[in-house]
């Protein structure tokens, strides 16, 4: 066998075909976005967190309190932006 015709045989052998690699392009951009989906609510969730906090410093009440709920809040507010805006999009 020639040197070339079995480099051929070889490269189409160990590179994957457009398809696979299409798929495997697509699923890393899916994560990426997801990931970029999910640094959204952690920025949101951290400001409720900053929010609550002041607001529990300012009502009178116990700082861990306020950050705790703030902190929720704001991670709520945020999956369910993500989710409206998901729904939205698929309709």
């Amino acid at each position: 066998m020639e040197e070339s015709r079995a480099d051929a045989i070889a490269r189409a052998i160990l590179q994957p075909d457009l398809k696979a690699r299409e798929e495997l392009r697509r699923k890393r951009a899916k994560e990426a976005s997801w990931l970029v989906e999910k640094r959204k609510v952690a920025w949101l969730a951290l400001i409720g967190f900053a929010v609550g906090a002041a607001a529990a410093i300012y009502g009178g009440e116990r700082f861990t309190n306020g950050a705790l709920w703030g902190f929720l809040s704001g991670g709520a507010i945020g999956w369910l932006w993500i989710g409206w805006r998901s729904w939205r999009g698929a309709a």
